[in-house]
């Protein structure tokens, strides 16, 4: 399982709970593969979210149950994170940050405040809740 995504040496390491690939391309379009895979485009989801749920940036990609990926930062920065928190196993709060411990037990200080990332976390659960109506009834 992914647990998150990350640029590094102008390169993208996926760090997963068996281990890790590198790709040669950014993060960004990491997940927008992913997407395809999962017969959406990323660019159609977003701007299906920001049309239904009125949501103008900082939108988290639920995929499936297993892929659920929330991003640290703009999408296009290099140093965005895209954290699945399909895999998050424990959230600690040093101060007003937060850091997450994942499936592997690698954990990661995510640079986002508790208010930033409970905003995510919520805005994930809606859209979850949204795909859910509508696929099943």
């Amino acid at each position: 399982m992914i647990e998150y995504i990350v640029n590094e040496n102008n390169q993208t390491i996926i760090y997963q709970d068996d281990g890790k690939i590198t790709k040669n391309v950014f993060n960004l379009t990491v997940v927008k593969q992913l997407c395809l895979t999962h017969l959406f485009t990323y660019d159609g989801y977003i701007k299906a979210v920001k049309k239904q749920l009125n949501y103008a940036y900082r939108i988290p990609v639920y995929i499936d149950e297993g892929l659920q990926l929330i991003a640290t930062k703009g999408v296009r920065d290099y140093d965005n994170i895209w954290v699945n928190y399909a895999s998050v196993t424990a959230i600690n709060y040093v101060g007003n940050r937060v850091s997450v411990a994942f499936t592997s037990h690698r954990k990661i200080d995510l640079g986002l405040t508790r208010l930033a990332f409970s905003e995510q976390i919520k805005r994930l659960t809606v859209i979850k809740f949204h795909i859910s109506k509508h696929f099943h009834g």
